[in-house]
């Protein structure tokens, strides 16, 4: 009986659990995007920060991330890129300033409706002897914007020895 009980129970929780990652965007929302993407493939609709959220794929690229407004007004898109696709300029400055064998685990670009786009640079260098994630936000002339480090295996208590 308790291992019924057990199962019930599991099964239960794990529905629950997978109905939460399930959001049905609204049919101007649905329409905006598949107006804005209409090879877009493998379509899944989340809610994030009260916004509607796409993730699908285009045939060709790689993995992509639509913003809309409730109304299904678009406000940005995110695009998983190869480096070699970032423009020169960024290309450029990523290289003067880390050089051409750092290790690049990630690349994006932003596209932002009225705004400038924006590229995303993940790669890995070691400071202070620990191996380090720096994520390396740039415009498109080069320009970096904004820098986040995030040290893995790092306790801060080992700043006090």
């Amino acid at each position: 009986m308790r291992l019924f009980a057990y199962i019930i129970t599991t099964l239960a929780v794990t529905l629950s659990i997978t109905a939460c990652d399930h959001y049905d965007a609204p049919t101007s929302t649905r329409s905006a995007f598949q107006e804005q993407y209409p090879s877009a493939v493998d379509v899944e609709w989340e809610k994030k920060r009260g916004y509607a959220v796409a993730e699908f794929h285009i045939p060709g690229q790689g993995e992509c991330e639509a913003w809309y407004t409730k109304d299904g007004k678009w406000v940005m898109t995110r695009f998983d890129i190869k480096y070699s696709e970032l423009p020169a300029a960024v290309r450029t400055a990523f290289e003067t300033e880390y050089g051409t064998t750092t290790p690049v685990d990630d690349v994006e670009r932003l596209e932002r409706n009225g705004n400038d786009t924006i590229y995303f640079i993940e790669a890995e260098i070691v400071i202070n002897g620990y191996l380090t994630d720096i994520d390396l936000d740039y415009a498109e002339d080069g320009t970096l914007l904004r820098t986040t480090v995030d040290i893995e295996d790092y306790d801060n208590i080992y700043y006090y020895i």
